[in-house]
């Protein structure tokens, strides 16, 4: 399980993802991302630490996508991933400045270490009604051998009251 740690004033909300990753409803192929070696530790200080590796076992070339989000509580669209790997105004960018390779294309077999990586503690808005469990689905769509192929991972996710 991810856990890590939501802050809006004195209130603090954990956000527990589970590690499996689920096929979508959809029917898509799970992505060729593999976060299964990663190990997650959260301190004394409620900050976590991820160790571990993350597996390319497909090739992804630009433009990579983020697909779109189901209706539901956030939603994102982003058309390409690539141009903004390295953008600090994207919320992935405090991940993605600690990768060996921050340009695509991202080829099968590329391997990134994260080692001691502090996730940390984060100042979010939470409403209290959205306590309890959630489906995250994340898509992603990819040029492979000249075709655009999508794909599609669910997590299960749970919001409670720390």
């Amino acid at each position: 399980m991810v856990i890590f740690i939501l802050r809006h004033n004195l209130a603090k909300v954990l956000v527990d993802v589970d590690d499996e990753v689920y096929e979508c409803e959809n029917s898509l192929p799970i992505a060729a991302v593999l976060f299964s070696n990663l190990e997650y530790t959260l301190d004394d200080d409620e900050v976590l630490t991820i160790n571990g590796r993350i597996d390319i076992t497909d090739d992804y070339e630009a433009p990579i996508g983020r697909g779109e989000w189901r209706t539901g509580v956030f939603s994102s669209l982003i058309k390409d991933f690539c141009p903004d790997i390295l953008n600090p105004m994207k919320p992935w960018y405090f991940v993605t400045k600690t990768l060996n390779q921050t340009k695509c294309p991202y080829k099968k077999g590329h391997v990134e270490i994260m080692e001691d990586f502090k996730y940390g503690t984060y100042g979010v808005p939470i409403p209290f009604n959205m306590l309890g469990e959630w489906k995250l689905f994340w898509e992603i769509t990819t040029k492979r051998n000249g075709q655009m192929v999508k794909e599609c991972n669910m997590q299960r996710v749970f919001l409670t009251d720390g």
